[in-house]
């Protein structure tokens, strides 16, 4: 993969926060749950090595919840079935290679300490990283975001309490309830930046990039961007391909051709934050609709903003619906301020788009495509973009035949 240094955890940390997209907002629901989960893990004398793997599966415990509805439902403090996002978040996790040794706490974290779990596990079988995880979880949505936080920990603490035994581990319970005595464990859980105490909790170990650790990733957010509608459940790969295939025939380095895929699979990062209801809407929107959707990209950019040494993936990932006029969004960028590597993103994204079903239509025969692309070309695309595509169509038809269009590319 690349030569670049990345810090996993500033990565992890980072893209979390589009896991915890929901209907009133920014939760930080992972991020709190991660702090707490490494407070309790120290306080329990926990080796460096577990610490590591339980910070990982805290950032992303609830990546199998893809939909606000399900997130929603995941705020009660019982959930009647709180194990199909589980399963899915696992099911995603142990795909990638070097997460497969903690994938079993992702999707054993909801698993009860009386047992009737799917996993077959009860008491101290289920994973201790798991009880951890469930213990803090629980705190977390019992919170009230609109009351003083210092007001609550009898009544929180009373609840969990209830619990011990039943859904969560009495023996955590008691060791949890020892550390939130203290203010300062409260008052961090509304702190303004938790990244910040989440650094200061994972100092002493380093998690570095090695190989496609860093693909990987980017995959794994990927398949929890497409999954969040039936008509996407392979545009992030599409335009990741097309976008690597348009980078290496414009004569980029293997370096930033490798990051074009990276800046292509997280490049709708944001439409975490859209409603499903919206991107499924078989009909013309609405211009508030459209304002809505047009959030994306801004929140493209500042979660990717976070991760140190991703500038240029920032860029070229989150500027993929500005214009060469200058009319595009979120920035409004006119074609000297967009790099061509964005430019290129912007094409890719379009040819994709545009060969793609849609509630509103189906995917464009090549023909109707460049058409379209044609019109576009100039003022909204580059035109040396849409000339690599067109002239080298026959191999990005071969993209679309593919079920899995990185397979090509990554073979």
């Amino acid at each position: 993969m690349m030569n670049s240094s990345f810090d996993l955890k500033n990565i992890f940390s980072s893209l979390s926060t589009a896991l915890d997209f929901t209907y009133s907002g920014l939760s930080s629901h992972h991020k709190r749950v991660a702090l707490m989960s490494l407070k309790l893990a120290r306080r329990m004398g926990l080796p460096q090595d577990r610490i590591k793997n339980l910070f990982i599966s805290a950032i992303i415990h609830d990546i199998g919840a893809v939909s606000m509805r399900e997130k929603e439902i995941l705020g009660e403090l019982e959930i009647l079935d709180p194990y199909a996002h589980s399963e899915m978040g696992y099911q995603m996790v142990k795909n990638v290679k070097f997460l497969e040794p903690v994938s079993c706490f992702v999707r054993s974290h909801h698993d009860a300490w009386r047992g009737d779990n799917p996993s077959g596990l009860r008491g101290d079988r289920i994973p201790l990283e798991s009880r951890i995880i469930n213990a803090v979880d629980r705190l977390d949505v019992l919170i009230n975001r609109r009351q003083n936080i210092l007001e609550q920990p009898q009544k929180i603490l009373r609840r969990l309490k209830s619990i011990a035994g039943t859904i969560i581990d009495p023996d955590i319970m008691v060791e949890l309830a020892d550390l939130a005595g203290a203010e300062g464990f409260w008052l961090d859980l509304e702190y303004g930046s938790l990244s910040d105490l989440l650094c200061a909790q994972t100092e002493d170990f380093e998690i570095s990039i090695e190989n496609n650790m860093l693909l990987d990733v980017s995959l794994l957010f990927s398949g929890v961007i497409d999954k969040k509608s039936i008509f996407t459940h392979r545009h992030s790969r599409l335009v990741a391909a097309s976008a690597f295939k348009i980078a290496g025939i414009s004569g980029f380095s293997v370096e930033d051709s490798q990051k074009m895929l990276v800046a292509g699979l997280l490049h709708d990062l944001g439409k975490l934050g859209v409603p499903e209801k919206i991107l499924e809407k078989p009909d013309r929107l609405s211009p508030e609709e459209f304002r809505l959707i047009k959030r994306h990209t801004y929140y493209t950019h500042r979660i990717l903003d976070k991760i140190k040494g991703f500038e240029e993936i920032n860029r070229w990932a989150s500027f993929h619906h500005e214009r060469m006029d200058g009319a595009g969004y979120p920035f409004r960028l006119k074609a000297e301020s967009i790099p061509i590597p964005s430019r290129l993103m912007a094409v890719a994204d379009v040819f994709s788009a545009l060969a793609e079903n849609r509630p509103y239509r189906r995917g464009l025969p090549g023909n109707k495509l460049m058409g379209i692309l044609d019109e576009m070309t100039g003022s909204a695309l580059d035109p040396q973009a849409v000339k690599v595509l067109k002239d080298n169509y026959s191999s990005f038809e071969e993209l679309l035949e593919n079920e899995d269009p990185l397979s090509q590319p990554l073979a």
